[in-house]
């Protein structure tokens, strides 16, 4: 599979730190691109402009929360109606509009719990690395 991450904000500290090293991880699996986009009025657009052509994935509370499992199944479906290039869209402090959630193909949420976006892009890119390395045969899913 294809990643691309687009993330409101650019992370910093720890959170670029932590990301760094699961950006790298998922390079032996599939490809991964992260794309940060400055807060303010053309965010959302430009988000949208990051996911034509790719299956976009709008992060938001508001979206069904998947197991671990639940997430490979769905990356399976996806990639068996040939779908492999997957656009994860984490937004600001306000989350994402109604609109910019109705352009996407589909809501998924992280759990109820709010996250600052730095973090949302850490456990994402985790997330991510744990699925890919499942497909893989690596034992790191079971970790």
């Amino acid at each position: 599979m294809k990643h691309r991450v687009c993330c409101v904000g650019r992370p910093g500290g720890w959170a670029k730190e932590a990301g760094e090293e699961f950006a790298k991880r998922i390079g032996r699996f599939g490809a991964l691109e992260c794309v940060f986009v400055k807060e303010g009025a053309a965010a959302e657009k430009e988000m949208i402009e990051q996911g034509k052509g790719w299956w976009s994935i709008c992060m938001d509370p508001s979206g069904e929360a998947l197991s671990t499992e639940g997430w490979r199944k769905e990356w399976e479906k996806l990639e068996r109606a040939g779908r492999t290039k997957l656009v994860w869209l984490i937004g600001g402090a306000d989350g994402h509009s109604k609109e910019m959630q109705a352009s996407c193909d589909s809501i998924r949420s992280m759990g109820p719990q709010t996250l600052s976006h730095d973090l949302a892009w850490v456990v994402l890119l985790e997330q991510i690395y744990r699925l890919e390395s499942w497909r893989a045969g690596h034992p790191y899913h079971r970790a």
